[in-house]
């Protein structure tokens, strides 16, 4: 369904958000922060990048290589390589737990990544250039923005989802109007099982748009 397709849906479900309750205009904004919310929750929006790393250098800003990235993709087969070997994930406190002296170690080949914000770390420190960091990648969606784009990219092998958006929408419409709290909690739950079940039938997702981007 393009944007106005699912309006129109919505309006006809729903006939008592008539185009005074809430514009045209009004449900054009919530689409777009609909298919964002729906993309970052079942993950559905997945690419692939190649950076280079830097000799001596373990830190590196994601957002700087990968546009429009939200997160490392873990699905299996997925996740951080180095130089074709993939890496193992670490949270800072099992680094700790297991190598007291992780952050001041020599530089070496890495064996771990972690990730603090929009930056992925290596450990050990790469004590060589040019050698290709590959990561799988979960993205933003890019702006519904249009009455003739269909959600999610415009990808079409998710289109048997696009009612998720006429769920958003009801559930922001009831949010708004001030009404019953009741039907508003019901929207919202009634959306939130929808997306719950988008992402099981994905199953994670494997497919998506591949991007290959090296640093300038």
């Amino acid at each position: 369904m393009t944007q106005n397709e699912i309006i129109e849906m919505f309006r006809s479900e729903n006939p008592r958000f008539t185009d005074k309750a809430v514009t045209d205009e009004a449900l054009k904004l919530m689409c777009v922060q609909g298919d964002k919310d729906v993309c970052a929750r079942t993950r559905c929006i997945v690419g692939e990048s190649t950076i280079s790393s830097v000799i001596n250098v373990s830190k590196y800003d994601l957002t700087n290589y990968i546009p429009k990235f939200f997160d490392i993709d873990e699905f299996p087969g997925g996740g951080v390589a180095y130089d074709d070997e993939r890496l193992d994930r670490k949270t800072i406190s099992s680094l700790d737990s297991s190598n007291s002296s992780w952050r001041t170690q020599s530089s070496g080949t890495p064996e771990v990544y972690f990730r603090r914000g929009k930056y992925i770390y290596l450990v050990a420190t790469p004590d060589e250039s040019d050698k290709d960091i590959d990561i799988y990648t979960v993205l933003i969606s890019d702006d519904f923005d249009s009455g003739e784009k269909t959600p999610y990219n415009q990808l079409s092998y998710l289109e048997p989802y696009h009612y998720a958006l006429v769920k958003f929408l009801k559930w922001k419409c009831e949010q708004k109007k001030g009404g019953d709290r009741v039907d508003a909690l019901a929207a919202k739950a009634d959306y939130e099982e929808y997306v719950h079940y988008m992402k099981k039938m994905l199953g994670g997702t494997t497919y998506g748009p591949i991007r290959f981007i090296k640093p300038m």
